[in-house]
């Protein structure tokens, strides 16, 4: 019976890979959450509101890197052009500027992509602080008895260097397609198997998928039900969301990339870190929580430990500066010895970039890359130009 299931899963999953990639000509679409099954997250009657600066930040051109050379644009046409829709600065909780580009406006709910990991990381904090998780040097095995992986812990699958073996590519034999499309995501994820070679970072979302089983298990509510009640429903957001399902049949969240929400009420969870973790005067997450969880402590810093990289241009680009960390489902920077900043990072350059030096926070949405380096430099350029 359960290969008979099996084989009817993957024909569903030829189906609906087929019926995403010829209707998005074979790439990933800003605004595919129309396309999934989702679980909707209700607006707060009661919206938390920003502080709205007298004195808002005004570009009127941009200096940028564009395959390494120095490049200046027009700031506004800069934005059309590379397909951003949000941009946000807020510092002390008051709002620096705000615009919103190619016809998207504040209340426009955007797909998140990558950004939804470093929520995740919140809740696995989260259930630690409740006790339904013991700890990160737990194994996986401790929670999901079945699966394969023997001798991988839950900081394994935080720091995304759990030896996992996964194959990047919109094929729909290779594990990129299949955590993005596949209808049945808890049944994949007891399938991963450990790579033959060492360990490593190597960024892949089976690492999410199973991190949403344990989440699932521990508490006994589906993740949504935990989010919502843990922070969504804390932070008093202005506008409604949704977190995306890998069918509406199996109801497991994409919590590698499925948050849909407005670039307003992300900036929320933003403070929220920027607050260390208290929102009006309440505990939501454990300021040693996000302590661990962003700061360069106990990363691995040899280069070979980003080896998987190296051959990449924004891998050489990013970690040979020997200032650049992965942690926790969140990406960071050392600015100096004593100071990070460290972001949320989504497909087609969907950034939240967090300078607790600064006290500030910035966020890009858009449609697409639009640009060959990182937005988290032009951001951090923003950002320290209005310091």
């Amino acid at each position: 019976m359960k290969n008979n299931k099996y084989l009817l899963d993957k024909k569903n999953y030829i189906h609906t890979y087929l019926s995403y990639m010829l209707g998005n000509k074979f790439t990933v679409a800003y605004n595919d959450y129309q396309f999934f099954s989702a679980k909707k997250l209700p607006l707060d009657n009661n919206p938390y509101s920003f502080k709205e600066s007298p004195n808002k930040l005004e570009f009127s051109t941009l200096e940028y890197l564009h395959k390494g050379k120095k490049r200046i644009a027009d700031f506004k046409q800069f934005m059309e052009n590379t397909g951003t829709t949000a941009l946000l600065i807020i510092k002390n909780d008051t709002i620096l500027y705000e615009n919103y580009f190619n016809g998207h406006k504040r209340e426009t709910p955007q797909k998140l992509f990558s950004i939804t990991k470093s929520f995740i990381s919140a809740l696995v904090g989260i259930a630690i602080d409740d006790g339904y998780i013991k700890s990160v040097d737990d194994f996986v095995s401790s929670y999901i008895p079945e699966i394969k992986l023997r001798n991988i812990r839950i900081k394994h699958l935080l720091q995304m260097d759990a030896g996992i073996k996964f194959k990047e590519g919109h094929f729909p034999w290779r594990d990129e397609a299949k955590v993005y499309l596949y209808p049945n995501a808890r049944e994949l994820a007891l399938t991963v198997v450990e790579d033959t070679n060492d360990t490593f970072f190597h960024y892949n979302d089976y690492h999410l998928l199973i991190l949403g089983l344990i989440l699932e298990r521990t508490t006994g509510k589906s993740v949504t039900d935990f989010f919502y009640e843990k922070i969504w429903s804390q932070l008093g957001m202005e506008f409604p969301g949704f977190m995306i399902l890998d069918s509406e049949k199996y109801s497991f969240e994409k919590i590698e990339s499925g948050l849909v929400m407005t670039a307003i009420d992300l900036a929320k969870f933003g403070s929220l870190y920027l607050k260390n973790g208290e929102w009006e005067g309440k505990r939501i997450i454990s300021q040693d929580w996000i302590k661990e969880s962003v700061s360069p402590n106990n990363v691995p810093s040899n280069s070979d430990h980003f080896r998987y990289y190296q051959k990449h241009p924004w891998g050489k680009m990013w970690f040979n500066q020997n200032k650049a960390y992965y942690k926790y489902l969140w990406w960071g920077h050392l600015n100096n010895k004593t100071n990070n900043d460290y972001f949320a990072l989504g497909a087609l350059g969907q950034v939240l970039y967090v300078s607790p030096e600064n006290n500030t926070l910035a966020i890009r949405l858009g449609r697409k890359w639009g640009v060959m380096d990182w937005w988290a430099t032009i951001l951090y350029k923003l950002i320290n130009s209005s310091a």
